[in-house]
């Protein structure tokens, strides 16, 4: 919660200058707070402003959606509201925003009632803000919950925003150079290729995401040395160094509370190469289609590998560091020659999507720069509860990763064969556990 005050200045309710003079950075920051997360959020919006606000060539500018039996706020933004407002933010003001032709339910004299979990109105507001707030780098901070497949739940309405739903349709012209989440288990190999530059959709070059669930990241001391003259890239690589500086940090200020940030990770992807990466991953998982040791081999390997699930691979959400699963199938020698060399090249791969990365002491053998994406492994065969009676295999639980971008077999390039044949193919670790757990039992 926010501590002392803010004194907002009194604003005149104009809408910002269609023209004005290149800006470096625009940060457009998503608020999905139509949940609990309202009121948290404002110590958030807190440490943007202290840092970001009013910085020559920033732009600081907010989505906030609330919930009315949440936070009763007043001071952060001027007044306590229900709904969903636009706002320009200064050091200590904070100007409301009419989203004008392209954000047009977004009006100064009116309450709206957003649908926060809509990808349109993610799409919306970054088109709103792009037209409105040009700048070299654009880029997107979103701060809500998430379990890594969907996110920004909204109360309101009782929908929560599909991960893989951030197409065309909804998000055209989205695009930003750069986007944080302060989502939990977002840090995965599934995200970075469903946004990656160029699909149509929501898209972005660099992505800083967790793969476990946790606190946030102290984005004060990340953005208290941030240079506007940096690049996209070069925040990437400051939000690592300074988002675990300030894990190690509050450890040890705090020891009676270590065991709350043991499990803390965070990593960069350049998500320029997420279509290398899912390419090769394909490769991997139709070697390991082809070799009838694959199956036992990998899942003997499962259960000691890094993972963001506390070692609960019977859970909905099950997700292992696809570089450690990558790095020990490739030193097996129960695996055939083709699947071990496909795993050296997928592991190539994944290691350049991910940029940088930092992990606490809870997960013994992370190496930095080389772990932090995950990927599901869940044990799909496992019965769980289905219905009132029923019984069924862990895998339906999973029907959701089908639909994902990383799921589609990739196509292959100049001279290169397709991959998979037959009626179950394969051509990606979608597609490979589906031939495993997908059966009929």
């Amino acid at each position: 919660m926010i501590g002392a005050a803010l004194a907002l200045a009194a604003m005149p309710l104009q809408d910002a200058p269609a023209a004005a003079p290149e800006r470096a950075w625009t940060f457009f920051v998503y608020g999905a707070a139509d949940n609990n997360a309202d009121g948290h959020m404002f110590e958030f919006i807190a440490d943007l402003r202290r840092t970001l606000a009013g910085r020559p060539g920033v732009e600081l500018i907010l989505f906030m959606d609330r919930h009315e039996h949440h936070s009763k706020d007043a001071r952060a933004l001027g007044e306590d509201f229900t709904g969903a407002r636009l706002y320009r933010l200064g050091p200590d003001s904070a100007e409301r925003l009419d989203g004008g032709a392209e954000f047009p339910a977004a009006r100064r004299d009116a309450e709206w009632e957003a649908d926060s979990a809509d990808p349109a109105t993610l799409g919306q507001f970054l088109r709103f803000g792009k037209a409105r707030f040009p700048a070299r780098h654009h880029a997107l901070l979103i701060y809500s919950h998430a379990n890594g497949i969907t996110m920004c739940p909204d109360e309101a309405t009782d929908t929560e925003m599909d991960v893989a739903g951030l197409g065309p349709d909804s998000c055209a012209g989205a695009e930003v150079q750069w986007t944080a989440l302060e989502l939990c288990n977002m840090g995965s190999f599934d995200v970075a290729c469903q946004w990656r530059p160029g699909r149509g959709g929501f898209g972005t070059d660099y992505l800083v995401a967790i793969p476990n669930a946790g606190p946030p990241l102290d984005w004060a001391r990340i953005f208290a040395r941030f240079d506007p003259a940096m690049t996209p890239r070069e925040l990437s690589l400051l939000a690592i160094a300074e988002g675990g500086a300030g894990r190690r940090a509050f450890a040890q200020a705090h020891p009676e509370r270590a065991a709350e940030v043991a499990h803390e990770a965070v990593a960069a992807y350049d998500l320029s190469a997420a279509a290398a990466a899912k390419s090769a991953v394909g490769r991997f998982a139709a070697a390991a289609g082809r070799d009838p040791q694959a199956r036992a081999t990998l899942e003997g390997l499962r259960g000691g590998l890094l993972n963001y699930c506390g070692g609960d691979f019977r859970a909905a959400t099950a997700f292992v560091d696809l570089p450690d699963l990558l790095a020990q199938a490739a030193a097996s020698e129960k695996l055939s020659d083709e699947t071990r060399a496909a795993a050296r090249a997928a592991l190539k791969a994944v290691d350049a999507l991910v940029l940088d990365s930092f992990a606490m002491d809870g997960y013994p053998g992370f190496a930095p720069g080389r772990n932090g994406a995950f990927i599901p492994f869940p044990d799909g065969a496992a019965p769980v509860q289905s219905g009132e009676l029923g019984r069924a295999s862990l895998w339906r639980q999973y029907s959701w990763y089908a639909a994902w971008d990383s799921a589609q077999a990739h196509p292959a390039g100049a001279g290169e064969p397709e991959i998979g044949s037959g009626s179950r193919a394969v051509a990606s670790w979608y597609q490979l556990l589906d031939s495993w757990y997908g059966a009929p039992q």
